[in-house]
């Protein structure tokens, strides 16, 4: 396992991919603060701006798998990772010296680790030029900002990012399998995101026409689930989504996690056991 991880790595750490998808977070964010705080256009702090807002505005990174084109960022990444070795036409020399256990486990850690260390040092880019700027403009510091509060904020937010982040990985994953082509996996991956956003966001409004389908696929699809279990973490409540007859949907965390196991499971799983049975020539 180590040696095809880091055979991956070595592989995958100059590649455009990982420039342009993983380390484009950290690189982008830096510049874009830095010509802010230079010209002057992020601003002095509002009068009003308290430890919340302050910290919220450093934590943002964690909040890109949460909307539907961080996740198509991240499928993208996935599509190469794990389609690219059949563009490459490299699987043939690999598959006969390693288990294909391995050799999935190892593409599984890496995006794992590649995307941790991105995420984590956006936000570490981002607190450190936030601060910066309070000094440039001679803010004050919110009370109530600190080394506790800060850690606090940033493992909720880096928590509820979780599932969104292994659940684009698994859509991406299988999906390269499947059609061992990049771009067929990447367009799956965005179709199946897509799709569990439009029924989560207009679920409701759906509803009133398509109950029939749209009320199990709400609760099937991960999309509630996602933003439930992130509201447990973030606010300690179940999120409510009100649908048209006085139904109220709220699911304790218990249930939208074990969704959520479930639908990683099925997705990683399912990657394993289609590449297992492939015939690679």
């Amino acid at each position: 396992m180590l040696e095809a991880l880091s055979a991956e790595a070595l592989k995958m750490r100059t590649h455009k991919a990982t420039w342009f998808l993983v380390w484009m977070f950290p690189i982008a964010l830096t510049i874009i603060m830095l010509i802010a705080i230079v010209s002057g256009g992020a601003g002095a702090a509002p009068p009003g701006q308290t430890a919340a807002d302050w910290i919220e505005n450093t934590s943002i990174i964690w909040f890109v798998p949460n909307n539907a084109v961080g996740r198509y960022l991240i499928s993208a990444f996935v599509a190469v990772m794990f389609a690219g070795e059949y563009g490459w036409n490299t699987w043939k020399l690999i598959v006969p010296h390693r288990r294909r256990t391995s050799l999935i486990g190892a593409k599984y850690a890496l995006t794992i680790i590649l995307f941790s260390i991105s995420f984590v040092l956006t936000a570490a880019i981002t607190t450190g030029l936030t601060f910066l700027n309070d000094v440039v403009t001679d803010s004050p510091l919110p009370a109530g900002v600190g080394a506790a509060t800060l850690l606090d904020a940033h493992s909720k937010a880096a928590l509820a990012a979780l599932a969104p982040v292994l659940i684009a990985i698994g859509y991406a994953s299988l999906a390269a399998v499947l059609s061992r082509s990049t771009i067929a996996a990447l367009v799956i991956a965005i179709v199946a995101t897509s799709v569990e956003q439009l029924i989560f966001n207009f679920g409701p409004q759906l509803s009133v026409h398509f109950a029939s389908v749209v009320w199990p696929l709400y609760h099937a699809l991960p999309g509630h689930h996602i933003a439930n279990l992130a509201e447990w973490i973030r606010e300690g409540a179940a999120l409510k989504r009100e649908f048209p007859g006085g139904h109220v949907v709220s699911i304790a965390w218990t249930t939208s996690a074990a969704v959520l196991i479930a639908w990683i499971a099925a997705l990683w799983g399912g990657t394993l056991a289609a590449f297992k049975r492939q015939d690679i020539n």
